[in-house]
């Protein structure tokens, strides 16, 4: 039925097999820029804890950066798996070009935009008076490379709808790699200091842009990129936003909450605020690498979805679920026993060791129950099914996190800081737990109706042979 053999795997190969193959090259690209933001932070913590303290300012305005990127590369891929499963070649490529493009124009825009209001909105975001001059020489570069963030988070996304997981691996790992090159020789051999660390990452952001780009123009993508071809279409439009608005809401949401996290830490001074920036970065090795669990699940579940295959759709949630959760439950046990010595690679400063080690053993609580939240929340966007997603969204970093962080200091002092994170997982997961169980609903149905429609075919056949 299908013409490609990238399209045929998803249709045809093993459930264990298929999300092996697909997860894999995600879960090793994520692996490689945890190990990057890692790095960064490490070297530079070297500079000092103000250095460390600006690159937690500016990270809120970067994810919004990233979640714009995200909405079109999350919803388009989520459309795009769907429309591999119905074999809809032709409107498959219509939706990439809309979104790549798209993406170009949206980038230029929040360029300009965050360059014009930088210093108010690093003031909004925490700004100490002795972190600010270091976060305008870090977040300027940063904000001017917007385009190259967002096109990377947009055809990554894109580049997996269509089964090329490697290609995404490829792109994210050589990236991250010359990041990490470029980071102690700008920093520290060009003495640039933290002003070198925004323009490595800049520089390699630009590398996997083009290798990306380069992908769908030299005719290895199963998808057909034309600029001529590019018109607007409202129901594109609509598509792509019924996913990706979740993840924008969830990444905006994330920056008001580190927003506000940051701005109570700061009233702790800059050892609680560069605590926060270390604990966040470390903890993100968790997400990351779940999210390549999850990457790799999200064309599968899209594309067997659509193809009506719901047993293999069913497998596939079975398998990430299993994965996910045995990962979370090992990291659990390396942050929670043995957090001090993770943190004794970011800083030297015992106050910020002391600090940042509780927090992460706080944080690390609640890891064994992550695996199946995102599982669950990248299998609502596969679906295409907007609400719940949504839902989903606004609960982790909004209704449970932000509340948190205004309640849970006053009760438990710095403790409660750290609190607020896991507090507001914990309820995620049992709000997740409810929401599934809609959908599962949902799934045996059309499992009910796959059975029948089998058998019916069956006994068609079984008469056309007497």
């Amino acid at each position: 039925m299908y013409k490609d053999k990238k399209t045929e795997k998803l249709a045809t190969w093993p459930i264990g097999k298929l999300l092996t193959e697909m997860s894999v090259p995600a879960i090793i690209g994520m692996i490689v820029s945890a190990v990057y933001n890692i790095v960064d932070t490490v070297f530079v913590g070297r500079i000092g804890t103000e250095a460390i303290g600006a690159v937690t300012i500016a990270f809120p305005l970067f994810s919004i950066i990233a979640a714009i990127g995200l909405t079109f590369g999350i919803g388009s891929s989520s459309y795009i798996s769907r429309l591999l499963g119905e074999d809809n070649q032709k409107m498959a490529n219509k939706v990439a070009t809309t979104s790549i493009v798209t993406t170009f124009l949206v980038s230029v825009i929040m360029a300009i935009s965050g360059i014009v209001f930088l210093e108010p909105l690093l003031r909004l975001f925490g700004a100490t008076d002795t972190i600010l001059p270091y976060a305008i020489s870090y977040t300027s570069i940063i904000v001017m490379g917007s385009i190259f963030t967002m096109s990377n988070m947009n055809m990554n996304n894109m580049i997996r709808a269509e089964g090329s997981a490697k290609m995404s691996m490829v792109a994210m790992s050589t990236g991250a790699v010359i990041n990490i090159i470029l980071d102690p020789i700008l920093i520290f051999v060009f003495n640039m200091g933290i002003t070198g660390a925004a323009v490595a990452t800049v520089f390699s952001q630009a590398i996997s842009t083009v290798m990306l780009f380069g992908f769908y123009k030299t005719g290895r993508s199963v998808l057909n990129i034309r600029l001529s071809k590019f018109r607007p279409d409202l129901g594109i439009y609509s598509e792509i936003m019924k996913i990706g608005v979740p993840t924008l809401i969830r990444q905006l949401l994330s920056s008001i909450a580190m927003t506000l996290l940051n701005n109570f830490a700061a009233a702790y001074g800059d050892t609680v605020v560069a605590s926060i920036g270390i604990i966040n970065r470390v903890y993100s090795l968790g997400f990351f690498v779940v999210a390549g669990f999850t990457q790799g699940f999200q064309p599968v579940a899209g594309f067997n979805y659509g193809a009506r295959q719901i047993k293999r759709l069913k497998d596939s949630i079975k398998i990430t679920v299993k994965r996910t959760t045995i990962f979370g439950i090992a990291l659990f046990i390396i942050f929670f026993f043995l957090n001090r010595e993770v943190i004794m690679f970011f800083s030297q400063d015992e106050n910020v060791i002391q600090t940042a080690a509780l927090g992460l053993k706080i944080y690390a609580l609640v890891l064994p129950l992550i695996g199946f939240s995102i599982t669950i929340n990248t299998l609502f966007q596969a679906l295409g099914h907007g609400v719940p997603a949504t839902i989903l969204s606004l609960s982790r970093q909004g209704i449970f996190f932000i509340p948190a962080i205004f309640i849970l200091p006053g009760i438990f002092d710095l403790k409660g800081l750290f609190m607020a994170q896991a507090s507001a997982d914990l309820l995620t997961f049992i709000l997740t737990l409810v929401l599934f169980s809609f959908v599962y609903k949902e799934i045996k149905e059309l499992e009910r109706e796959e059975r029948i429609q089998k058998i019916n075919l069956d006994y068609k056949a079984e008469k056309a042979c007497n």
